[in-house]
C-alpha cells in the first residue's frame, strides 16, 4: 500500500491533545472522522527488510491493477469504522466535561455533582407579605373574627400565567374599623415660586432698581448675569375665594387673619396682591377666585373654617397742615380728620406710593382741637405777627395711641416720609368666602393624616396600618393616634424618610393586616412504609416545588413529617446526629422534585416498620415571581364576616433556585468553609446563600480605629437583605475580624447602537430579541448571573452577545455606554466597588437598517 496521501480530502495529522489551566472545556478527542480514516487507511510500517505489519490491506491499494471493487468495499468498510470512532471519542469528551463542574454543560449535571460535596443549594423560596382584610356588614363594632391559620388567598394571573396560592401564617383577629380615609391636615395658603429682591441687578449697561425675579439656581434671566447683592427672598402666596370676586385689584392691600383675634395667633397679616384675581372653573363647573399675594413675615397656618380675608372701605390722611413730614411722638398718631369709626384694638394699615405698607394695632383714640392755619402747629393756635391779630384755625381731628408692639416699627417707617403721601386703610369688611387648598401630596413626615368625618381612627399607639393612595400607590406603617385624633405616623425601616413617593389624597389606612406567605398546602400524603431492615429509606414527594419559608438570615421548608403518627424533625445534616434521632433531611434533584431521606441507624434512627405509615403535610410553590401591589385579592375560601382583601404592598422574599453557574461558582468553596467564614471567598459564598441574595461580593478592607484588617461584603437583592446576611455573617465569621455588610449600589445603565439586519427578517422581533439577550434578567449579558458586583464590561462582549443572536449582520457604529447619563468611552466599564451595571429594557435604545443585498 502506498504511504503517501491516501486521498486528496483526507486532513493532515491531528494536534496533540492540550488541555490549559482554568479552561470551560476538556479536548479529550483522539481524533475525528477525518483523522481515523487516514489512520486506518495508512499502513504501519515495519522496520527496513521486515515484512509490512498489515498484510491484508496491501491488497486495497488504488494503483494500477488494483481490483476496483476491492477497493471500494474496503474503503467503505474503514469509512464505517471511522464514523463509529467519531462517535465514540465524541461522547467520550462530553462524559469527560459532564465529570466536572467547570466544564459541565448540562443543567441538571451540577446539582448532581456537587452531592458528592454535601453541598445543599438553595431551593426555590416563597414570598412573604400582608394584606389588609375588609369585614361584612354584619361585623359590629366590638365584635371580632378570627381567621384561621392557612386559610388560602389567590392572585389574579397575568396572561399566559397561572394563580399563586397564599395562606395565612397564623390565626388572626379582625373587626371594625377595618378602614379609614385619611387626608393631610386642611390648608387655607399656598406658598409658590420663591423670587430675590435685588438692587442694582444689571442687565447689559442697563441698572434696574429694585428688581424682582424668579430664583434660579446661577441668577441668570435671558443670558444675563446679576450683578447685585441679594436684600432678600421674597414668596409669593395664594388663597382661594368661593366663586367669582371682582371687587379686587392687583396692589391692593388686605388683611388675611384668624376670625378670633383674641388667640395667640391671633394678629392679621398684611399682604399685598402681586396679581390680579384669576377665577378658575373645578370639578363640576365650580368656579373659585385665587388671590395671589406676597407677605411679610409669611402668614401662619390657617385653615378656611377660622379665618377671613378682609379690605379696607374706608382711608384717612396724616395731619400734614404745617407742611413737614410726620414727626409726632413715638406711638401717637394723629390724623387730618375726625375718624370715630376706629376704635381701641382696631388695625390699621399706612400705605404710602413709595414704601411697603405696614400694620398697627390700636391701643386707645382721642378727640383733639388742631390750628389747620399755615403758621401755626398741630397743638396750638396761630400766634400771627405783633402787627396782625392771630386768627386761628381750629379743626377737630383724631389722635390714635398705637400698641407698643407696633408703634416703633410704625414711626420707623414713617420717618422721612411726607405725611400728604401716608394713607390709612380701616374699616375692614370681607371680601368673600375662603376656601382650603386642594390636599396635597403626602411624604410621611411633613404632617400627620386626620381621619375625614365622620370617621375616626381607633384609639392606640403603635398599630400596624396600610396604607394606599388615590392612584394605587401603597405603604406600611405604624400609626399612633395623637390627642387630637390625628394620626401619627412612623415608618418601618425599608421605607426612606420622607417617602420617595408621596402618597396622593385621599389616602385610606388599612387596619386588619393579615400576614401570608406563599404556598398551598398538601394535606396528609402518603410517603410509603417504613422497614426497619432497610438502611437509609427515601421518598420523594408527589408534588413540587416544595414551599421554602424564610427564617432570619436562613431557610426552611414547609413540611410536617409523621412516623407513626408521631412528628419526626427536619435537620441540615445527618452528620453528628444520635442513633435514635427520630430525624430526615431533604434534597432537590435536578428536576426540583423533594426527597426526604432517613437515617440508618448510626447517624439518625431507622424508619420503623409500618405500612403507609410515612405521612408527610407540607406546601407547594415558590420563585421570584410574585404578584404585583393590588393583585394578591382574590379569596380562595370564603370564611364569614370577611368581605375582601387588598395589598397596597406588593409581597417579596421570593427567589428562584440556584442557577447552574451559581453552583459552580459557590459549591467548591463550601468545601473549604465548613460553615466558617475566613477567607473573603468564604464571606462571599456564605453570603450568596443567604436568603433574598442575588449576587454578593467581598473584600478585604482596613480598620484605622482598631488597627486590623476587617471585610466589606456587599449584597444585593430584596430589600434590607443586608441586616439578615450581616447577622449571618456575624455569627459565622472570625470575631477578632469584623465583618460589614452593605447594600450594593446599582448604576444604571443605557446603551445605544444600531444594528443591520438580515434583509426579509422582522426587524422588531430582532430587538426585542436582541433586548432579551441584553436585558433578561435570569439569562441577559447584564443579569446577575453573568454580571456580579464590581464586575467590569468590555464592549467585545456586548458585541458579541448582540451578533450570536439571529439576523443582525453587524453593528453599524460604536456602541453608545452611558452611566448614570454619562458617556463611558470604553472600551472597558467598570461600576466601581461595591457597584454594578443595571440595563433595564427601558434603557436599551436599537434603531435598525436592513442589510443591503449583494
Amino acid at each position: 500500500m502506498s504511504t503517501t496521501q491516501v486521498c486528496p480530502c483526507d486532513a493532515a495529522n491531528p494536534a496533540p491533545i492540550t488541555n490549559l489551566p482554568n479552561l470551560s472545556l476538556i479536548s479529550y478527542r483522539a481524533g475525528d472522522f477525518n483523522s481515523f480514516r487516514r489512520a486506518l487507511l495508512t499502513p504501519l510500517l515495519a522496520p527496513p527488510g521486515d515484512p509490512p505489519l498489515e498484510q491484508s490491506l496491501t491488497a486495497w491499494q488504488s494503483g494500477a491493477g488494483a481490483d476496483p471493487s476491492i477497493v471500494d468495499l474496503g474503503v467503505m468498510m474503514v469509512e464505517w469504522w471511522a464514523y463509529l470512532c467519531d462517535i465514540l471519542t465524541f461522547y467520550n469528551e462530553r462524559i469527560a466535561n459532564e465529570d466536572y463542574l467547570r466544564t459541565a454543560v448540562l443543567p441538571e449535571t451540577p446539582g448532581e455533582l456537587i452531592q458528592l460535596l454535601g453541598y445543599r443549594p438553595r431551593p426555590a423560596i416563597g414570598a412573604a407579605g400582608t394584606l389588609a382584610a375588609l369585614v361584612t356588614p354584619s361585623v359590629l363594632p366590638g365584635q371580632t373574627v378570627t381567621l384561621p391559620q392557612g386559610l388560602q388567598f389567590q392572585s389574579k394571573p397575568g396572561p399566559n400565567s397561572a394563580p399563586q396560592t397564599f395562606e395565612l401564617s397564623s390565626a388572626t383577629q379582625i373587626g371594625v374599623p377595618d378602614q379609614v380615609p385619611a387626608i393631610t391636615p386642611p390648608n387655607l395658603v399656598a406658598a409658590l415660586e420663591s423670587y430675590f429682591n435685588y438692587r442694582s441687578y444689571k442687565v447689559g449697561l442697563e441698572i434696574k432698581e429694585d428688581y424682582l425675579y424668579k430664583k434660579i439656581t446661577n441668577h441668570e434671566l435671558d443670558g444675563s448675569t446679576d450683578t447685585g447683592v441679594a436684600i432678600g427672598e421674597t414668596t409669593s402666596y395664594a388663597v382661594l375665594l368661593q366663586g367669582t370676586v371682582t371687587s379686587l385689584t392687583n396692589g391692593m392691600s388686605l388683611l388675611l387673619g384668624p376670625r378670633d383675634e383674641t388667640t395667640a395667633a391671633g394678629a392679621p397679616t398684611l399682604i399685598t396682591l402681586s396679581a390680579p384675581p384669576a377665577v378658575q372653573t373645578i370639578s363640576g363647573g365650580t368656579k373659585q377666585t385665587v388671590i395671589t399675594f406676597t407677605a411679610d413675615p409669611a402668614p401662619p397656618p390657617m385653615t378656611a373654617e377660622n379665618a377671613r380675608l378682609m379690605k379696607a372701605n374706608q382711608t384717612a390722611s396724616l395731619w400734614s397742615f404745617t407742611g413737614a413730614s410726620f414727626t409726632g411722638s413715638a406711638g401717637v398718631i394723629e390724623l387730618a380728620q375726625l375718624v370715630r369709626q376706629i376704635r381701641p384694638n382696631d388695625y390699621i394699615a399706612f400705605t404710602a406710593p413709595s414704601a411697603d405698607p405696614i400694620l398697627a394695632q390700636v391701643q386707645s383714640t382721642t378727640d383733639i382741637l388742631g390750628d389747620a392755619s399755615s403758621a401755626g402747629t398741630p397743638t396750638s393756635v396761630s400766634t400771627g405777627t405783633p402787627t396782625t391779630p392771630p386768627v386761628p384755625i381750629p379743626v377737630l381731628h383724631t389722635q390714635l395711641t398705637l400698641t407698643s408692639a407696633t408703634a416703633t416699627a410704625v414711626n420707623t417707617w414713617l420717618s422721612g416720609t411726607a405725611a400728604a403721601s401716608v394713607t390709612i386703610l380701616f374699616g375692614w369688611v370681607e371680601v368673600g368666602t375662603l376656601v382650603d387648598q386642594p390636599p396635597v401630596a403626602w411624604d410621611g413626615v411633613s404632617s400627620n393624616l386626620q381621619a375625614i368625618q365622620p370617621a375616626q381612627f381607633p384609639a392606640g399607639s403603635s398599630l400596624p396600618v396600610f396604607m394606599q393612595d388615590s392612584i394605587g400607590n401603597g405603604q406600611q406603617a405604624t400609626g399612633t393616634v395623637d390627642s387630637s385624633g390625628d394620626l401619627d405616623v412612623s415608618w418601618p425601616t425599608s421605607t426612606l424618610t420622607p417617602l420617595s413617593t408621596e402618597l396622593q389624597p385621599p389616602i385610606t389606612v388599612y387596619y386588619n393586616l393579615l400576614p401570608v406567605t406563599r404556598g398551598k398546602t398538601v394535606a396528609n400524603e402518603i410517603l410509603g412504609s417504613g422497614n426497619a431492615t432497610i438502611s437509609g429509606q427515601s421518598f420523594m414527594l408527589a408534588k413540587s416545588p416544595v414551599t421554602y419559608l424564610t427564617t432570619g438570615s436562613s431557610y426552611a421548608s414547609t413540611i410536617v413529617l409523621t412516623v407513626n403518627g408521631i412528628p419526626w424533625t427536619e435537620v441540615a445534616s445527618f452528620y453528628g446526629q444520635p442513633a435514635n434521632a427520630q430525624i430526615f433531611i431533604t434534597r432537590e434533584d435536578s428536576n426540583q422534585n423533594t426527597w426526604v431521606y432517613f437515617g440508618d441507624g448510626v447517624n439518625g434512627a431507622l424508619l420503623p416498620t409500618g405500612t403507609n405509615n410515612v405521612v408527610a403535610t407540607y406546601r407547594i410553590g415558590g420563585g421570584a415571581a410574585s404578584p404585583p401591589a393590588g393583585k394578591l385579592t382574590v379569596i380562595a375560601q370564603s370564611y364569614p364576616g370577611l368581605k375582601s382583601v387588598v395589598n397596597p404592598v406588593a409581597v417579596s422574599g421570593g427567589s428562584d433556585p440556584d442557577p447552574a453557574s451559581l453552583l459552580k461558582e459557590y459549591a467548591p468553596r463550601s468545601v473549604l468553609t465548613f460553615g466558617r467564614a475566613v477567607s473573603v471567598f468564604d464571606y462571599q459564598a456564605l453570603a450568596a446563600q443567604a436568603p433574598g441574595v442575588t449576587m454578593a461580593a467581598a473584600t478585604w478592607s482596613w480598620d484605622p480605629v482598631n488597627l486590623r484588617a476587617s471585610v466589606t461584603v456587599y449584597v444585593a437583592g430584596e430589600l434590607n437583605v443586608a441586616s439578615s446576611v450581616q447577622t449571618l455573617l456575624s455569627a459565622a465569621g472570625d470575631p477578632n475580624r469584623p465583618v460589614t455588610v452593605l447594600t450594593a449600589t446599582p448604576v444604571t445603565v443605557t446603551l445605544t447602537m444600531a444594528l443591520v439586519v438580515t434583509a426579509g427578517m422582522d426587524a422588531i422581533a430582532i430587538q426585542t430579541a436582541v433586548q432579551t439577550a441584553l436585558c433578561d434578567p435570569n439569562v441577559g449579558l447584564f443579569s446577575p448571573a453573568n454580571l456580579g458586583i464590581g464586575q467590569g464590561l468590555f464592549d467585545s462582549e456586548i458585541e458579541v452577545t448582540v451578533l450570536a443572536v439571529a439576523g443582525v449582520v453587524a453593528i453599524q457604529s460604536n456602541i453608545k455606554f452611558t452611566i448614570n447619563g454619562s458617556v463611558s468611552a470604553g472600551p472597558l466599564h467598570t461600576p466601581g466597588e461595591g457597584a454594578y451595571f443595571s440595563l433595564a429594557p427601558s434603557g436599551f435604545y436599537p434603531s435598525t437598517e436592513v442589510a443591503a443585498n449583494d
